[in-house]
């Protein structure tokens, strides 16, 4: 019995082998890389406009946004790229007896390019919207640029296999498995707020000077590395 057992293991064991080395192709681990720099042509701003009074005269929220709408109009922006939010209301003191209640709406704009941001803020400095925030930088096309460069990326593992594989007298085959290695993927581009009186930087940042300040923005930068295993012919 013992000896029966014995010749059936080294049976399993000769089949596991030779099935391995059955299956076992020769082939090459080649890793991809590609890199792109993409200038963000799609830029974000978080804008609240609150009703005031001025010369006993209120000045509604309608009409706030409305006299915004034609200023973006005059340069090129429309109407759809300004959008609400959320609207608030609170009590305010609007003479030395008189209180009442104003709205505060909270509103996003979309503005394509560094040029046009400029212009937005001379707009806001006329109508005296004195809260804005620059919420992100992106590319309206960032899907698009993100799977040209992955592509370029298995290009790139395709060619280096060619000619390493080449150097000693071989050819690349099919791939057997292909892999894209996870990146932490960069959607927007960093805002740069250069002041005259001190520097900083900052994703999200209250923009409190239209005069002294000059916004810069990084370029996005998109990584992508596929891992790829040919056969060799």
């Amino acid at each position: 019995m013992r000896t029966i057992y014995i010749l059936l293991l080294l049976f399993i064991s000769t089949t596991s082998i030779s099935q391995i080395n059955t299956n076992e192709r020769p082939h090459i681990n080649i890793t991809g890389k590609a890199e792109l720099e993409v200038s963000p042509d799609e830029i974000h701003i978080d804008i609240c406009l609150q009703e005031r009074v001025e010369k006993g005269k209120k000045i509604t929220l309608g009409e706030l946004e409305n006299s915004l709408k034609r200023e973006l109009q005059l340069i090129n922006i429309p109407s759809k790229n300004l959008s609400i939010s959320d609207v608030n209301s609170i009590i305010s003191k609007t003479g030395w007896w008189t209180k009442e209640i104003l709205s505060i709406g909270k509103y996003t704009l979309k503005i394509a390019g560094a040029q046009k941001l400029k212009q937005a803020f001379k707009i806001f400095k006329k109508l005296k919207i004195t809260e804005a925030s620059l919420t992100k930088a992106t590319h309206s096309k960032l899907a698009e640029y993100r799977k040209k460069n992955r592509i370029n990326a298995i290009k790139a593992a395709k060619e280096k296999a060619d000619y390493l594989l080449n150097a000693i007298n071989a050819k690349t085959g099919k791939p057997i498995k292909v892999t894209e290695i996870e990146q932490n993927h960069q959607n927007f581009a960093q805002i740069n707020y250069v002041g005259n009186s001190n520097s900083y930087n900052s994703n999200i940042s209250k923009i409190k000077s239209y005069r002294n300040e000059t916004v810069q923005f990084e370029n996005i930068k998109l990584v992508s590395t596929i891992h790829v295993i040919f056969e060799i012919k």
